[in-house]
């Protein structure tokens, strides 16, 4: 277990938190909620940063590390779509795109022994949603604007890696 992966963990055990404060009725979680939707966005960064430097990166990591950052980032909308927030056709179209490419990703690992790694414009999509999801938890106006901005980005992305993947540039793993 690197350093990289334990980050990646400790992202997942935020979910539970991070749900808990956005569906507080108190003031004071929506800026609890925020914090940890930044700790989430920043050890998002850290832990992809230390598995290169440290030349650590796993097939571990390059699975679950995308898994946990979808998880937080539909775990945080739904509930914005519950609160009123954002619109529910946003979260249904970023779900349904990361579902086909969680089961897309899963078919390739499994069937094709082969792993996808993230391209830039996955990481832009990733910084955008991370950015509107925080400014929307804090209420702030630009939030829904950058959210959409963030799916639109990531439906791009999502093109870019079924092209990927049917033309046969995958690493091969194990």
């Amino acid at each position: 277990m690197t350093l990289a992966n334990t980050i990646t963990l400790f992202r997942l055990f935020l979910v539970p938190l991070l749900v808990a404060f956005l569906f507080s009725e108190a003031e004071v979680a929506k800026y609890w909620a925020a914090a940890l939707f930044l700790i989430a966005g920043l050890s998002d960064c850290l832990d992809g940063h230390l598995a290169r430097r440290r030349d650590e990166v796993s097939v571990f990591g390059k699975v679950v590390d995308p898994l946990a950052d979808k998880l937080i980032v539909l775990t945080a909308l739904f509930a914005l779509v519950k609160r009123g927030l954002v619109n529910i056709w946003l979260a249904i179209v970023l779900l349904v795109k990361e579902a086909v490419l969680v089961l897309g990703a899963a078919w390739l690992i499994c069937v094709k022994r082969r792993v996808i790694s993230a391209h830039v414009w996955g990481k832009v999509a990733a910084v955008v949603l991370y950015a509107g999801t925080f400014l929307t938890i804090l209420e702030l106006s630009w939030g829904p604007v950058l959210m959409a901005m963030g799916v639109s980005i990531s439906l791009a992305a999502g093109l870019y890696y079924l092209f990927v993947a049917l033309t046969g540039s995958t690493e091969e793993i194990g």
